[in-house]
């Protein structure tokens, strides 16, 4: 299982290195589920963004749809993972079905586009969902994620509601704060140690 929940954590790394950053600091357990729903959140991106005609991305999302409620989970490593996690009761089928039709529903009304998708998806997210308080300051965060904008959480009060399975999302929330101020992340050779610091509360971006 170790393998495979690292397996899960470099594909998303591939994808998105600041996302794969903040589930560093998520017990090993649970980052190879969070990884994988945030790869099928990038790979719905992918399908409706990359297509040049509304049909081919709704073939696409309708694509993933079916392979994670069919019986061959080999025709993609992350579907493959993702029946893994479907198996062993990590995630429901339900959700699974539920994130998808977020970009679905946006083939049908692109009102709040990308960041619309981003911050439901991020609500949606395992130990989010059910508490009010949180959803509400994880949907702006995906909202910032996606419209590179400055979130206005509080991030010691956002410090203070996470847990060891929402952490990333405290981290996420800084690395959109500090990215703004230092003018992108993607050369900063300090940063996970900047990422350890802000974890412990130590000299958080203003």
């Amino acid at each position: 299982m170790a393998d495979i929940e690292g397996e899960a954590w470099l594909a998303l790394r591939e994808t998105d290195r600041e996302l794969a950053c903040c589930l560093l600091f998520v017990p090993t357990d649970l980052r190879g589920l969070l990884s994988d729903l945030l790869s099928l959140a990038h790979e719905c991106e992918n399908a409706v963004r990359i297509p040049s005609e509304s049909m081919l991305a709704a073939i696409r999302l309708q694509w993933w749809a079916d392979v994670l409620a069919g019986d061959d989970p080999t025709v993609a490593p992350l579907a493959e993972r993702l029946h893994g996690h479907l198996n062993s009761d990590k995630v429901s089928i339900g959700y699974l079905s539920a994130v998808i039709a977020l970009w679905q529903n946006r083939l049908q009304n692109d009102i709040q586009g990308a960041a619309g998708c981003w911050a439901q998806a991020f609500a949606m997210m395992p130990g989010v969902e059910e508490r009010h308080d949180l959803a509400m300051m994880a949907s702006n965060i995906g909202r910032c994620f996606v419209d590179n904008d400055t979130t206005d959480v509080d991030l010691k009060k956002l410090r203070r509601h996470v847990g060891v399975e929402t952490r990333w999302l405290f981290l996420l929330a800084c690395l959109i704060r500090h990215g703004q101020k230092s003018r992108g992340t993607r050369t900063d050779g300090l940063l996970v140690w900047r990422m350890l610091a802000w974890r412990w509360g130590i000299r958080l971006p203003s």
